[in-house]
């Protein structure tokens, strides 16, 4: 005679059988006829002249080059990405294999890049924008200071009274 383990361990695997034949099949990872995409041609920019430009320090310029260098990185691979899936899908909804992906490819490698270039572009003027307010900011300070030296609004006063 079974123990109680063994019959419950016996009649789950039968349950198992029966549930594992009403599931579909599992997809597999990758269409059979899905071929590896050439990546994306994305580019990318120096930002140093116009910081330069600008008039940042080689210091700082050479830190937010930097800065941008990781984020034009980061926005390649993210493009890259999202096409290298949009490009699954696609193929992977298709009986027709790479022939119906070809037209669709080239429509969406030109889109994919576009938009890099348009978040890239953001990106530039956005980090300029922001040292462009950061040095009008500095430039507002030093001139409302200007004079004083570091003597507080209290001690201009007793001082311009004298």
């Amino acid at each position: 005679m079974l123990s109680a383990q063994a019959r419950i361990a016996a009649d789950a695997n039968k349950l198992l059988a029966r549930v594992s034949l009403l599931l579909p099949t599992a997809p597999t990872s990758q269409p059979r006829f899905f071929r590896p995409l050439p990546p994306l041609q994305l580019g990318t920019i120096d930002i140093r002249d116009s910081l330069e430009v600008l008039g940042c320090s080689r210091a700082t310029t050479t830190a937010l080059a930097s800065l941008f260098q990781a984020a034009q990185a980061k926005l390649q691979e993210a493009s890259q990405t999202s096409y290298e899936r949009t490009m699954r899908g696609l193929a992977a909804t298709s009986s027709e294999g790479d022939q119906a992906c070809n037209g669709a490819s080239e429509v969406l490698r030109t889109r994919y890049m576009g938009d890099y270039v348009a978040a890239r572009n953001r990106l530039r003027a956005q980090l300029l924008a922001e040292v462009t307010a950061a040095r009008d900011r500095v430039a507002s300070s030093v001139e409302s200071t200007e004079g004083r030296g570091s003597f507080s609004d209290e001690v201009v006063a007793v001082l311009e009274r004298a």
